[in-house]
């Protein structure tokens, strides 16, 4: 059986289905007040079965806990062969806390998703925590694993495309900070699921990082063109220049101190993002979907909800 950690969040529900359909039994460890009708809502419609609304698939559990309390998560770690953790690791007070009760276990193997944040040549107290994580990862007894995938997209609640495609959709227009030729680099979120998938049981992985993205770079201007096509409407796309733009945030910040956008985001996006993940491919096989594939699929989704 595996223990999913995270199995609520976006990229939580895909994982789930992947070892379901790979005919694993997972149970999945969630906050007392996490709900989790989306998540068997998008079982039962997947597989076109009501036994996961009713909690009666027997290859499908739900179990409570707290990471900051690690006692509260021992009994979930019952008959488990393996533990995939999905949650953010800028929450390093999470990883102590698993870390501390799977020294207690005979459980050795675990996945963590990671984030290419680290690699960003910007020092922030997001990045840092996320490598101090990674580092008490490296320093355990286990066989870990860790993943770090670029930006991931694919998904109604990704934060990312997702939101973006609804903002055009909705005003007809989209900003850009700068003149849009930084490069990115994202991931389509079930190029993510099959990569914890495929590592899972390969001994060639433990104790090994992954870099995991889209198979090629691509300007951002380039990706709004790219949106512009397939998604049949030639909104407008309004170019901000980034010194500006980062004044403009820096005073906006002042005035509204739960502004979820900072100058260090205009830093950030006109950093090229881009990556290698050859070690991925020679490894586990690693083959993205290319970033037209994904956005197709990705829109079409959008479309049908």
């Amino acid at each position: 059986m595996i223990l999913v950690i995270g199995a609520t969040s976006f990229i939580g529900q895909i994982v789930v289905r992947k070892f379901l359909e790979n005919n694993f039994s997972v149970r999945c460890l969630i906050r007392t007040d996490s709900n989790t009708e989306k998540l068997k809502a998008y079982l039962s419609s997947y597989f076109e079965d009501n036994s996961y609304l009713e909690n009666k698939n027997p290859n499908l559990e739900f179990t409570s806990g707290n990471l900051l309390s690690p006692d509260s998560i021992y009994h979930s770690l019952k008959n488990i062969e393996a533990v995939v953790y999905l949650i953010d690791l800028k929450y390093t007070n999470y990883i102590k806390g698993l870390l501390d009760v799977l020294a207690k276990t005979n459980i050795k193997r675990v996945v963590f998703l990671g984030s290419t944040t680290v690699l960003v040549p910007i020092e922030s107290p997001v990045k840092q925590a996320k490598i101090e994580s990674e580092k008490l990862i490296e320093k355990s007894n286990l066989d870990w694993t860790i993943l770090r995938a670029s930006m991931i997209y694919g998904s109604l609640d990704d934060g990312n495309f997702s939101s973006m495609i609804n903002f055009i959709l909705k005003k007809g227009y989209f900003v850009v900070f700068g003149k849009g030729n930084n490069l990115i680099q994202p991931i389509y979120i079930e190029d993510v699921a099959n990569s914890i998938l495929f590592v899972l049981k390969n001994k060639t992985t433990f104790k090994k990082i992954y870099t995991i993205c889209g198979p090629k770079p691509i300007k951002y201007i380039d990706m709004l063109k790219t949106v512009q096509l397939l998604l049949g409407r030639n909104f407008k796309i309004i170019k901000l220049p980034a010194k500006l733009s980062r004044a403009f945030v820096s005073l906006y910040c002042k005035i509204n101190k739960n502004s979820k956008l900072t100058p260090d985001m205009i830093d950030r996006i006109q950093i090229d993002k881009t990556y290698d993940f050859m070690g991925a491919v020679a490894d586990f096989n690693f083959n993205p979907i290319s970033f037209e594939e994904g956005l197709a699929k990705l829109i079409k989704l959008i479309k049908n909800q």
